[in-house]
């Protein structure tokens, strides 16, 4: 411990900081120390009574790695409790000599015994000795200006120095964090509002990743890359020398021996290979097909079926795959279900990449593909009736059933008639899971909330330090896939999905239906009538998450706000969940149905609640699963590379074959599906495991005082217990899912 001053007389007292640096980068060689410069430190500044003066830390900080440096003053008793904190860096290195921002994680101040904890997890860049900026510079605010402890509502502040500090600390924050209207980007098209930064360079320090992350994004990236590259200039000399042919799989089997030889080569990890390998050899089966509706990473889209008008009408099942009961029987049963594709209504067939990377120049067929399923007697969900519609060729829906069930040759025209139909229907299902289900649900929609939180929550605000670990991710891990995702005509997807060289327009037809109440878990299981189906273990764990979180949530929201009148005297959140309407959702109808105010603490958990589990629960069931069930192609064909079948089609092995994929897309899908589905290495979960690795929630949040964190360790309590359940739950499965798990689901978005 630096010892910075020497006692004075009978009226000074011991103040000890605790400074703590350095992003956490487990994967960094070196522990480079940041000595640019002093820290400059100044308790309660603006006070006329009890700021100190400028306290000088000339120490070696922490710059990559997380450290800590302990230093004492003797200052004056008058200063008392410290209440507010200023924090400046100063350096007169020249920046050419590479002088750069320093990430403060948090400062601790004992005094009197007692800690008073200062949370900031925000770099700070230093500034020259007799230059003194005021306005933010190189991505950084001019200095910290950090409330104290459990932070505070606004018009609990009686002190006026605090209250002008906390309007710099937003108006500093703000000025760096604007919104770039959807129109500039998608045009007329619906789109959320997004952050105004189209390069990831270009984002304000905080938002940008810490190193680890990436630099594992570049490190798998730039892998894929060189493959593709390879490829695509095996095929050109090919062409040259006369030798070119399509890499085409001949058999289900091929496609195995290639996820197993690529796995190898690329390094992608044994345990994803080996639950692809699960699906593989039972993707054919109904049961497969159905438990995939529940428990795969599109499981969301499962909703009872009320009518058999529309798209249905008219329509009859084969007796046998009712076991022996009419449509309208099941359906007045309750046991009848479907899963749609609408929103590839309109859009183009895709392809027009193909011939640059697989060497011919094809089609990829965008239908449009709508799944009955039936609650069979025995509990298993099992598809009944699929339509298919090629609606960009003018062609009629075609109609398929399972096959009579003395049917068991596998080679069997029936069977493989239905076989290729179920494969049809899981390429639509995929493009939409992709573009959908993944990317507009849970990467656009919050990080339009996170803009908002940004712009409108000071960094002492409650609800600011609540969802600050759980939003740090969404604005870089977007910014950073803007330009290959939502670039209209020429975007990674369009690499590997049928739909990929329409992405705007599939976010659009996504976004004409969607709604708050879609986020709200529990209502969205009621509306969609699926509360009673078994084995539906994706609604099993979220209904699960939602509680608990709901739970600590409402916890938290209790310490800060004391009644519903406080709840409306919060001039700061009103103005976040009014921008987050009036901005973030202003073309959609009734801003989406998002509350432009909120009046009651009740609400307010609800809307958190929604927040934080779409960004981490929600995002981890349809992201952390991709590996398994994408990389086995068949299974979920990303494009289809011949016209979907008429009725009277004879479909034989070779008829399928020849549809899906070529090996060059296969394996843009596979490293794709890797990228997504790999954990950060600063990966936070709600509960850690030292055996995994894997670090947990406390540590990595902005709630800070004893009661606070006192919430965070009811809510890992109550999430041992959930995984307690979800691992005795597995016992003796063969396709176990424990992609929720608490040890399995991050707080945030980082992929």
């Amino acid at each position: 411990m630096a010892q910075k001053s020497e006692p004075g007389n009978n009226y000074e007292t011991c103040y000890t900081f605790i400074i703590k640096t350095g992003s956490d980068v487990p994967i960094k060689e070196s522990t480079r120390k940041w000595d640019d410069g002093p820290m400059i430190l100044t308790i309660n500044p603006g006070s006329e009574t009890t700021s100190s003066q400028e306290l000088r830390v000339d120490e070696h900080f922490n710059f990559k790695t997380e450290g800590a440096v302990t230093v004492d003053f003797w200052l004056p008793r008058h200063i008392g409790v410290p209440k507010l904190l200023k924090v400046d860096l100063e350096s007169d290195k020249l920046e050419l000599f590479g002088k750069d921002a320093l990430y403060v994680r948090e400062i601790t101040i004992l005094y009197d015994r007692v800690p008073y904890r200062f949370p900031i997890k925000n770099f700070i860049y230093p500034h020259h000795p007799i230059h003194n900026p005021t306005e933010p510079r190189k991505g950084c605010v001019p200095h910290f200006l950090i409330r104290e402890g459990a932070g505070t509502l606004k018009h609990h502040e009686t002190e006026d120095f605090i209250i002008r500090a906390r309007e710099e600390d937003l108006k500093n924050t703000k000025s760096m964090v604007n919104w770039k209207k959807s129109k500039d980007v998608v045009g007329d098209l619906l789109y959320p509002g997004l952050v105004d930064v189209m390069k990831y360079d270009k984002l304000p320090r905080f938002l940008q990743f810490k190193e680890a992350n990436y630099d594992m994004i570049l490190d798998f990236t730039d892998k894929g890359r060189d493959e593709i590259k390879s490829n695509v200039f095996n095929n050109l000399r090919a062409k040259v020398l006369g030798t070119y042919k399509e890499n085409r799989f001949a058999s289900f089997e091929e496609f195995e021996l290639y996820l197993k030889h690529k796995s190898n080569e690329m390094g992608w990890p044994k345990e994803n290979i080996s639950e692809a390998m699960k699906v593989a050899k039972n993707f054919h089966k109904d049961e497969e097909f159905g438990r995939q509706m529940l428990c795969g990473p599109n499981a969301q889209q499962v909703q009872k079926v009320m009518s058999l008008d529309g798209r249905w009408v008219g329509r009859d099942v084969p007796e046998h795959a009712l076991e022996g009961k009419s449509l309208q029987e099941v359906m007045e049963q309750g046991k009848l279900f479907q899963v749609t594709t609408d929103e590839l209504d309109g859009i183009p067939h895709g392809g027009s990449f193909s011939k640059k990377l697989t060497g011919t120049e094809q089609t990829w067929y965008t239908i449009l593909a709508d799944c009955l399923l039936y609650l069979r007697n025995d509990g298993k969900l099992v598809p009944v009736l699929i339509r298919l519609e090629n609606r960009n060729d003018g062609k009629p829906a075609t109609w398929w059933s399972p096959p009579e069930p003395e049917i068991t040759d596998l080679d069997h025209p029936g069977y493989l008639a239905w076989l290729y139909a179920k494969m049809w229907f899981r390429s639509a299902d995929m493009n939409c899971y992709v573009m959908c289900t993944h990317f507009s649900k849970c990467h656009a929609v919050s990080e339009t909330i996170a803009v908002a939180a940004y712009r409108n929550l000071p960094n002492a605000h409650p609800v600011f330090r609540i969802l600050q670990p759980h939003i740090q991710g969404i604005i870089p891990v977007n910014v950073n896939a803007r330009a290959v995702v939502i670039s209209p005509k020429k975007n990674v997807f369009s690499l590997f999905l049928s739909s990929g060289s329409s992405t705007t327009e599939v976010f659009h037809n996504y976004f004409k239906k969607f709604s708050y109440n879609d986020l709200v878990v529990p209502e969205d299981v009621k509306k969609r009538g699926v509360e009673d189906i078994p084995e539906y273990l994706y609604r099993d764990d979220m209904m699960s998450h939602w509680e608990i979180i709901h739970q600590y949530l409402e916890e938290l929201v209790h310490l800060s706000y004391h009644s519903d009148d406080d709840v409306l005297k919060d001039q700061e959140l009103q103005d976040f969940l009014q921008e987050v309407v009036d901005i973030g959702f202003h073309r959609f109808e009734n801003g989406a149905g998002f509350p432009r105010n909120i009046s009651k603490r009740e609400k307010l958990v609800e809307y958190l609640t929604v927040v934080v589990v779409n960004i981490s629960v929600f995002h981890t069931a349809v992201n952390f699963q991709t590996f398994s069930y994408v990389t086995f192609q068949p299974n979920m064909p990303s494009s289809m590379t011949q016209p979907p079948p008429g009725q009277d089609d004879q479909i034989t092995m070779e008829t399928i074959l020849d549809s899906l994929p070529l090996l060059e897309t296969t394996f843009y899908a596979m490293n794709a599906s890797n990228l997504l589905g790999t954990f950060s290495p600063i990966e936070r979960f709600y509960l850690g495991d030292h055996g995994q690795n894997k670090l947990g929630m406390l540590g990595e949040n902005m709630v800070v005082s004893p009661e606070q964190e006192a919430c965070i360790r009811r809510m890992g309590e109550r999430m041992r217990g959930l995984k307690d359940k979800i691992d005795n739950r597995n016992k003796g499965r063969y396709m176990k899912y424990d992609v929720l798990s608490p040890i399995n689901t991050p707080i945030t978005t980082q992929a």
